[in-house]
C-alpha cells in the first residue's frame, strides 16, 4: 500500500514537471504560422495599396527648388489594359496642380494598334503616332534612372527618371524629389498682324544655363486638352477613357545649331514663332536636346491662346 501511494506521488510529480517544461519549438509553427502568414500579407496588400492609391496628395509642391515647373511625359495607349489608371492618375495631376507647376504631356504610342485580343480584335488608337513610339524607344537609349524600358503605362519625370504610371507612390516622390529644370521660360502671347488665324508667341529663357549643352532646342508641343473615348475593340472594349494633353505635334523652334544662336546683341535669349491651334487644343514649351534627355526648361504657352472645346 505504502509503495503503491509512493508509485502515484511520483507519477503525479513526473506530470507535473512535464507540464512545467517549456514546449518544444517545433510545436508552434502550428499556431504561429497562420498568424505570420496573415502579418506578412497584410503588410504586403498595405504596401501595394500605398503604392498604387497612396503616397499623399497628388498636389506637387514647388517647395526648395525653385519655380520652374516640374515636367512628366506618359507613354501610353488606348489599347493597353493596365493603362487607364495611369491615365486616371495623370489626369488627377494635371486638375489638381498649378500650371506654372507642373507641364504634363501625354504620348499615345502605336505598337498596341496592331495586337489582336482574341474576338474583339485590335483596337487604333486616335491619338498614337509612329512619332511618339519613337520618342520612347530614343528614352531607352537614354540614361534614365528608375525602370527603363519600352513599355505602357511608362511616366518620365523631366526627362531623367522612368516609373510605371500607375505606380501613384513613386510617380508622386520622383515628381516632389528630382531636381527641377534650371531654365525659366516665360511665353507672352503677341498680335499677328500678317496672318489672322495664327496666334503669336514672344519666348524668354532665363536662368542657369551652366549644364545645358549648346545643342539643346526650343520645342513646341501642341496637344489635344481633354478627350473622352468609348472604346468598342481591343483589350480594353467596353470601357470609356479619359485622355488629356495628347501630343499631336512636336515642331522645333529653334535653328539647327541650338538655342544659344537665339542670343541677341543684350545676351538675352528669346524668340518669336507664330502657332495654329485646332478647336481643343493647348500648347507647351520644351527645352530639350535633339533627342529626348534631360529636360532643362518648360512652360505651357499662355491658356488664353488655348481652344478648348464648345467654347
Amino acid at each position: 500500500m505504502q509503495h503503491h501511494q509512493q508509485t502515484s506521488k511520483s507519477s503525479v510529480m513526473r506530470d507535473a514537471e512535464s507540464s512545467a517544461k517549456p514546449r518544444p519549438f517545433s510545436r508552434k509553427p502550428a499556431v504561429l504560422r497562420p498568424l505570420l502568414l496573415f502579418t506578412a500579407l497584410v503588410a504586403v496588400l498595405g504596401y501595394l495599396m500605398l503604392e498604387q492609391f497612396g503616397g499623399g496628395s497628388p498636389a506637387i509642391a514647388a517647395e526648395h527648388q525653385g519655380n520652374t515647373p516640374a515636367v512628366i511625359e506618359l507613354f501610353t495607349s488606348q489599347g493597353c489594359y493596365s493603362c487607364p489608371p495611369a491615365e486616371a492618375l495623370f489626369g488627377e495631376l494635371i486638375e489638381a496642380n498649378d500650371l506654372d507647376n507642373l507641364v504634363a504631356l501625354e504620348f499615345h504610342v502605336d505598337y498596341w494598334d496592331s495586337l489582336i485580343y482574341g474576338s474583339h480584335g485590335s483596337h487604333k488608337d486616335p491619338f498614337s503616332s509612329a512619332e511618339n513610339s519613337l520618342r520612347q524607344r530614343l528614352y531607352n537609349r537614354a540614361d534614365l534612372r528608375g525602370r527603363r524600358g519600352v513599355y505602357t503605362p511608362q511616366i518620365v519625370v523631366n526627362g531623367s527618371f522612368a516609373a510605371v504610371g500607375s505606380k501613384r507612390r513613386t510617380v508622386l516622390e520622383s515628381i516632389r524629389k528630382l531636381e527641377r529644370p534650371a531654365v525659366a521660360i516665360d511665353v507672352f502671347e503677341q498680335a499677328q498682324s500678317d496672318d489672322a488665324a495664327a496666334a503669336g508667341l514672344h519666348i524668354a529663357l532665363s536662368g542657369d544655363f551652366t549644364d545645358v549643352p549648346d545643342d539643346t532646342h526650343v520645342w513646341l508641343a501642341v496637344f489635344d486638352i481633354k478627350e473622352t473615348t468609348k472604346i468598342t475593340t481591343g483589350e480594353n472594349h467596353d470601357k470609356t477613357l479619359t485622355s488629356h494633353h495628347m501630343v499631336r505635334e512636336l515642331e522645333l523652334l529653334s535653328p539647327q545649331g541650338g538655342y544659344t544662336e537665339l542670343k541677341g546683341s543684350d545676351g538675352s535669349l528669346q524668340l518669336e514663332t507664330g502657332i495654329v491651334l485646332g478647336e481643343g487644343q493647348g500648347c507647351a514649351i520644351l527645352l530639350q536636346g535633339s533627342e529626348p534627355g534631360p529636360v532643362h526648361g518648360a512652360s505651357y504657352c499662355p491658356t488664353s491662346l488655348w481652344k478648348p472645346k464648345g467654347v
